[in-house]
């Protein structure tokens, strides 16, 4: 039972503590009067609480563990304390079994129930992912775009040690970046040659759009921020909001590196792509104006192996 995050470790703990406290009071507390006797019975009910508390929160392996932990302090009480009533002992035999019984029986149902939300998690993001490689095939004449920037950005992610929520709000949110281009002409979206004035103020509509899009589905919301802030830059020359430095979304500030290598090194209807070196010497030179010092020096400590590997996976799903 590992736990990412201080809350994760308070959950640990908790049940060893509730067991722990339980155990004390059944201790400390006599059994010579009939009163206090039911309050021990009381006390033992209580031991069918953590193996519980860990199949909710860990599944049948965690119920397991304190399921086991439970059984022998009960088991230790017991023998220290054991009861000369013949009723008395099949209780807590009963007990016993019930620890078991219900910490199994939880995180079985835990362990289920994990799986369907996988397996819903999975339909939503085969849904998007249709939807954005519809999107890149009409504008990019592929379909590979948002996957490809989705997975370099997830690199670049795993060098600060983000921890998975982090890293899955941000590979949403490169994946769906360009979602707002839904609503852009396609006499714009299309077009080759350089846009006028006003259809470079429609086009650059569209961040602000997706988000609009994206943030009403509740478990994109994070994604969402970085939707509507990819096209910024770090000196606050971007758009729509010209946010500056740090008060970009981190998220954002990784997908301006990554999306910018792709769009140099991608084979595009109206541009030759450029090698990685080449692609590397131009997002060096964006540093501190388009994009983050700190993302840029962290970018150019990953070997062109891991770039390779990433068209090679995503290469497999061209349509």
């Amino acid at each position: 039972m590992q736990a990412a995050t201080i809350g994760g470790r308070g959950k640990v703990l908790m049940p060893i503590l509730f067991i722990g406290l339980i155990t004390l009071f059944q201790f400390l507390i006599p059994t010579d009067r009939h009163s206090l006797h039911i309050v021990h019975i009381a006390l033992r009910k209580l031991y069918f609480l953590p193996p519980v508390m860990a199949a909710a929160w860990y599944g049948l392996r965690g119920a397991v563990y304190v399921s086991l932990l439970t059984s022998v302090v009960f088991s230790l009480h017991a023998v220290l304390d054991w009861p000369g009533n013949y009723m008395e002992q099949a209780n807590q035999g009963g007990e016993l079994v019930g620890f078991w019984v219900v910490g199994l029986v939880a995180g079985w149902l835990f362990n289920r129930e994990q799986c369907h939300l996988k397996d819903l998690v999975q339909a939503h993001e085969d849904t998007l992912l249709g939807l954005v490689s519809a999107l890149d095939m009409k504008e990019h004449n592929t379909n590979l775009h948002s996957q490809r920037v989705r997975q370099y950005t997830l690199l670049l992610a795993d060098r600060f040690k983000l921890d998975e929520t982090q890293k899955k709000a941000i590979g949403l949110g490169a994946l769906l970046h360009d979602v707002g281009k839904i609503a852009v002409p396609d006499h714009i979206l299309l077009k080759s040659t350089p846009f006028t004035e006003e259809e470079r103020r429609i086009m650059n509509k569209h961040p602000a759009v997706g988000y609009d899009i994206v943030n009403r589905i509740k478990f994109l919301r994070e994604a969402a921020e970085i939707v509507y802030a990819h096209h910024e830059r770090f000196d606050g020359g971007g758009y729509p909001r010209g946010l500056k430095g740090e008060n970009i979304p981190f998220g954002a500030r990784l997908f301006a590196v990554v999306d910018v290598y792709d769009a140099l090194t991608s084979q595009r209807p109206y541009r030759t792509p450029v090698s990685h070196e080449e692609a590397i010497a131009e997002i060096r030179k964006g540093s501190g104006g388009h994009f983050d010092p700190r993302v840029v020096e962290v970018f150019l400590t990953l070997p062109q192996q891991d770039f390779d590997a990433v068209n090679a996976a995503v290469a497999q799903y061209t349509m």
